[in-house]
């Protein structure tokens, strides 16, 4: 089953949707499940102990919490960095508003079929291949004769100072004894960059990169070495796009 939000104060845009994955369900084996929200509120209030949608189509003009304000919501917890946000809406103002809160796409008012089709297919399908993928990643510290497992996506950035690393993770700081060379041949390439000989990233927290240096979501400022940048640049871009794919 994938389980679908849509949240639109409008009944018939909510209407035109559902009628449009009716069409779509034939070239999926998995049912499609969807559920209405006729306001940001009820759907945050959905949402708050745990998100059980996939994808969430959000209308962003909504009276009293409108869809910026719920997307906001809906990222404010890591557990829903997976959950495909598609925005709808009748302008093209608000898409710088929106970067913080990773739209996978836009959809223009009045919906069009064809453009609709597209992109639900491509979120349906990104979203059955992350289950086949399937298995939990995680990342493995030895640290005094017993082994850490942690998740990948809790990864902020490691620093190397002589021989030992500090792991920064979104619940504190670990140090280990280790060589960052093989630190970071343990990741997967896509979601790390090393900025510096003593600076390996986690691209998943950068909110800013500048000449000198990536600034995390956290305020942290993390050097990128004169040689590095092009490279770094690169990746970070390349990660975007990937994301948002």
């Amino acid at each position: 089953m994938i389980p679908i939000a849509i949240c639109d104060d409008n009944l018939p845009d909510t209407e035109r949707i559902e009628e449009l994955l009716l069409q779509l369900q034939p070239r999926f084996a998995e049912r499609i499940e969807t559920n209405i929200f006729y306001s940001g509120e009820t759907f945050c209030e959905a949402i708050k102990d745990h998100c059980p949608f996939d994808i969430v189509l959000m209308d962003i003009e909504m009276k009293g919490m409108d869809g910026i304000m719920a997307g906001q919501k809906l990222r404010s917890s890591d557990d829903n960095d997976t959950v495909l946000l598609l925005y709808i809406s009748s302008h093209d103002s608000y898409y710088r508003e929106l970067f913080d809160v990773q739209p996978f796409a836009f959809l223009d008012k009045p919906i069009r079929r064809d453009e609709f089709s597209v992109q639900l297919e491509k979120a349906i399908l990104k979203t059955i291949r992350r289950r086949q993928e399937g298995k939990r990643k995680v990342f493995s510290v030895s640290q005094k004769g017993r082994e850490l497992l942690l998740p990948l996506k809790s990864l902020l950035y490691f620093e190397s100072k002589i021989r030992k690393i500090h792991l920064h993770t979104t619940e504190g700081i670990i140090d280990y004894y280790g060589v960052l060379n093989e630190e970071e041949l343990k990741l997967p390439v896509p979601d790390f960059v090393r900025t510096h000989q003593s600076y390996l990233v986690n691209l998943r927290y950068v909110k800013e990169v500048t000449s000198e240096s990536l600034i995390l979501v956290n305020n942290s400022a993390i050097p990128v070495s004169g040689s590095r940048r092009s490279a770094v640049k690169d990746a970070y871009l390349a990660y975007r796009r990937n994301f948002f794919a």
